[in-house]
């Protein structure tokens, strides 16, 4: 009798036979996956959140993402566009409002907000608000508000970095780091009761993805890559939001894209989660210092920044905000991790090189950037730098920064002072 493979014996009558039992194809891991596979994958994914309660994205968000897309687009094309949304129009103003802008009256019209937010958080809000109302923020077997609170902070994080090279695309680093971590409350229910005995939620962000990557079919950020495929986001969005786990080389100050995957790379490493455990320190700082070259003083200078943005946007994105995580707690356990502390014999020494004016009503600090520029900060009575401005003497006209320092009402003489603060800090 030929054998038969995968056959199981059976005695009957005095007779072996053999019946042959199926044994279902073992389920390739992430890890193992070709690239042809990973492309079908995201596809596959793609369907299935379309099929189930992730919706397409409105209108707005769509002609948003165009302009995005659109180096040439002004402030007032998105102001435009979002004016068509009440909702967000309404959140937008509010913000305005809000005490972390100190407006001595109020904001009543939707492009006053918008000249006041400035281009980069217009991208960041707009984006932002719709993106994570279409991802979902229901709770459930991995808590989505906990989520979407730690990801608002990282979207902070990768804005401040991203900015310190180039500030036109700090919204955009924003989007990418805010929502590259959108897959995880999915993860369940599509991978099934046994994804959370396989991933802890409260590791470290780099061990809970090569778990993932190792030991299940796909991952969170291949849920991201569908999600990215279904509303067509992109590739300024999608490339970073689906590399945002692969660690990228030194940031590449000319390279749009190089600054966003870096920025958005490395806000979403922090480990923020205050019920983990784990903590390494000089990974993550040596890393910034390889990335960026930022030392221990910088890093604190965009921790602290970016737990600001957090607290002025809190109104515009409470829909999915865990208000028993304070902004103390994920600064407190970015501070941890990084191993970062404020140094102050630099500290004193950008404190010495700073510039204040008050000019028509507003506190206005200049002091040196990176290059041949300075950066311009609006502060209000009590120091806090509200709105900032990259500005250089060879490339902004006295009227550009007139109205990019919103100095409407300055006379002459203020204005050639605040020019000459300019030169000399820019020299």
């Amino acid at each position: 009798m030929p054998p038969v493979c995968g056959g199981r014996p059976q005695v009957g009558a005095g007779v072996d036979r053999y019946t042959v039992v199926e044994e279902e194809p073992r389920v390739k891991t992430r890890q193992e996956l070709a690239a042809r596979e990973i492309e079908e994958l995201h596809k596959t994914l793609a369907r299935r959140l379309g099929d189930t309660s992730v919706p397409t994205l409105p209108q707005v968000a769509v002609r948003v993402l165009d302009l995005v897309s659109n180096p040439n687009a002004t402030i007032n094309d998105f102001t435009e566009v979002i004016k068509t949304d009440q909702a967000l129009t309404g959140r937008l103003l509010r913000v305005a409002n809000s005490s972390a802008y100190a407006q001595r009256e109020a904001v009543t019209k939707v492009e006053r907000a918008m000249v006041l937010l400035g281009m980069d958080k217009l991208k960041a809000f707009a984006l932002g608000f719709h993106l994570s109302k279409a991802a979902g923020v229901e709770d459930g077997p991995v808590s989505t508000r906990r989520m979407w609170t730690q990801s608002l902070f990282r979207g902070w994080l990768a804005s401040h970095i991203a900015a310190r090279f180039d500030k036109r695309v700090s919204g955009e680093a924003f989007v990418v780091a805010f929502m590259a971590d959108a897959g995880l409350p999915m993860m369940p229910g599509l991978i099934g009761s046994g994804y959370l005995k396989t991933v802890n939620p409260s590791d470290p962000p780099a061990k809970h993805f090569l778990t993932e990557f190792a030991t299940l079919p796909f991952t969170h950020v291949d849920v991201a890559a569908a999600l990215c495929l279904m509303w067509k986001l992109p590739p300024v969005l999608a490339k970073p939001m689906c590399a945002h786990h692969s660690a990228p080389p030194p940031v590449n100050e000319r390279d749009p894209q190089s600054i966003i995957t870096a920025a958005a790379y490395y806000a979403c490493a922090v480990p923020l989660d205050d019920q983990g455990t784990y903590v390494e320190k000089a990974p993550l700082a040596s890393v910034a210092q390889k990335l960026f070259n930022m030392d221990s003083a910088a890093l604190a200078g965009v921790l602290d920044s970016a737990a600001k943005d957090f607290v002025a946007c809190k109104d515009m994105f409470s829909h999915i905000l865990d208000k028993s995580l304070s902004v103390d707690a994920i600064l407190d356990r970015a501070t941890l991790h990084l191993g970062v502390r404020e140094d102050d014999a630099a500290k004193k020494d950008a404190q010495s090189r700073t510039r204040r004016l008050t000019i028509a009503g507003f506190s206005i600090e200049i002091e040196p950037a990176p290059g041949r520029g300075v950066t311009a900060y609006i502060a209000d009575a009590k120091g806090n730098r509200l709105l900032s401005e990259d500005l250089s003497p060879r490339s902004h006209s006295e009227a550009e920064v007139r109205q990019l320092l919103l100095l409407d009402s300055a006379t002459p003489k203020e204005m050639a002072e605040v020019m000459d603060a300019i030169r000399k800090l820019a020299a």
